[in-house]
């Protein structure tokens, strides 16, 4: 694969997944996912158990990490007889440590008087537990509303955070206790929602991705910019460049930043599915990676040399970018273990990607160690899961071997217009060494016996 181009590849490993349901008379792939979500839906409120089941089967194709269609593929197998079929997907569930409460859904009834629905519900169970060492570093009040982003100064000196609603950036010294304003709509007109913070340190700039979205309540700008990177200088706060991307009624948003050594910055755009990049200030943000299979581009993440751009995809995944040139580009190689789904903040770290997954359950900051050639993944390690402080984990930022990261969001607690839905709960920063963290797995032995009282 590495020899293709880049059209080449992402035609490969993007047209594939949208490739289920090709039969004649359905859909072309842009319009598959609507059509078998429609046809399942009929097929449930109509009691057509099988009906059903082969609409999932196609969604699961096109969302393989979606952890409803996986259960409802349990509850169809297990409605329509086909035992052996529930039992390989609670079994694939099961081996990615996703959590799940059997013994509450009545439609596997049939799967109960066996040996292998009590190991594989007790498993899933068990994966719904607190896991993982974490330190609560900082609480913000109720008054900071809609946290979204966080960056940091090398050695941990001053924390900065970035909030939707109000588009306010915040700063912090070294323990978290106080948090002063850094910069607002208010004396920055250009200052909109914040969806996310890098520190560029080596060049003393502060980067920002801002945006226009229904949630924030700040007034709109005069000249129609809805989606913009912003260049801060770190020291005096002042705004020192401005990088446009999306005006009037276009449909982008800047999510996610990643920034590299010699200052170059690639931002995801969350509504488009494009990778920006911006290497020369005045030809500003270019377009320099992006298909239209994806679904919601959401962390990005330099590798080693910065050679290789990690890109999570909520609903696909993980996939790599030749960044030397962009010319090339893969699906990251992972086990069978790992359910890459939900993933909104990746990180590298010493060989490894750290993913923060709240689209699954248990929500958790996985740790994945990747393979000399960083395309792939050769051992999955769940580090925290399902912690109490966890209500939509999102985004972070890597200092050193620790991660600090907002442990809660306010996006399911506020309305449309960013306001609140009773009592807005507040919001723990939490600090984990992704090194030192207790790694839970489970082991292969267990799995072989799993494996074999399945085929009995």
């Amino acid at each position: 694969m590495r020899n293709l181009s880049f059209a080449a590849v992402l035609m490969l490993v993007l047209s594939s997944l949208a490739m289920a349901g090709q039969e004649s008379g359905t859909p072309p792939a842009g319009q598959q996912l609507s059509h078998w979500m429609n046809q399942a839906a009929r097929a449930y409120h109509a009691g057509d158990h099988e009906a059903w089941v082969e609409a999932t089967t196609h969604l699961h194709r096109l969302r393989p990490y979606n952890q409803d269609f996986m259960t409802h593929l349990v509850k169809g197998h297990a409605l329509t007889g086909n035992l052996r079929g529930a039992f390989d997907m609670m079994l694939a569930m099961q081996q990615q440590g996703l959590a799940a409460d059997w013994d509450s859904v009545e439609e596997v009834e049939a799967l109960r008087d066996t040996r292998l629905y009590d190991h594989l519900s007790d498993l899933m169970k068990e994966a719904g537990q607190p896991f993982g060492d974490v330190e609560l570093w900082s609480t913000l009040d109720r008054d900071v509303v809609m946290p979204e982003a966080l960056a940091i100064e090398p050695g941990g000196e001053r924390m900065f955070l970035g909030t939707v609603r109000d588009g306010r950036i915040l700063v912090s010294d070294d323990d978290g206790e106080n948090w002063e304003l850094f910069a607002s709509p208010e004396s920055i007109a250009e200052l909109q929602g914040v969806f996310d913070l890098v520190v560029d340190a080596d060049n003393g700039f502060l980067w920002v991705a801002t945006g226009r979205v229904p949630q924030f309540q700040g007034e709109p700008r005069e000249d129609g910019v809805r989606s913009s990177l912003l260049r801060f200088d770190l020291a005096s706060g002042e705004l020192d460049a401005e990088f446009p991307l999306s005006t009037g009624s276009g449909r982008n948003l800047l999510g996610s930043l990643a920034v590299a050594a010699d200052g170059t910055v690639y931002a995801a755009d969350t509504m488009a599915p494009v990778i920006y990049r911006l290497d020369d200030e005045e030809e500003g943000l270019h377009t320099y990676f992006g298909h239209q299979n994806f679904t919601s581009l959401r962390g990005l993440a330099l590798g080693p040399d910065d050679r290789l751009l990690y890109i999570a995809d909520y609903e696909l995944g993980i996939f790599v970018i030749d960044a030397d040139g962009g010319k090339q580009a893969w699906k990251l190689a992972v086990p069978e273990t790992l359910n890459e789904g939900g993933i909104d903040g990746l990180f590298f770290w010493n060989s490894h990607l750290v993913a923060i997954q709240n689209g699954i359950s248990p929500q958790r900051v996985v740790r994945l160690e990747l393979g000399p050639d960083g395309l792939g993944v050769v051992a999955v390690a769940p580090i925290a899961a399902a912690r109490p402080e966890f209500d939509t984990p999102t985004f972070g930022v890597m200092d050193g071997q620790n991660l600090y990261f907002l442990a809660a969001s306010h996006w399911q607690h506020v309305d449309a217009e960013g306001n609140a839905r009773g009592t807005l709960p507040e919001v723990p920063i939490l600090k984990l060494d992704v090194d030192a963290a207790s790694v839970r797995v489970v082991g292969q032995e267990i799995m072989e016996q799993l494996k074999q009282q399945q085929g009995q």
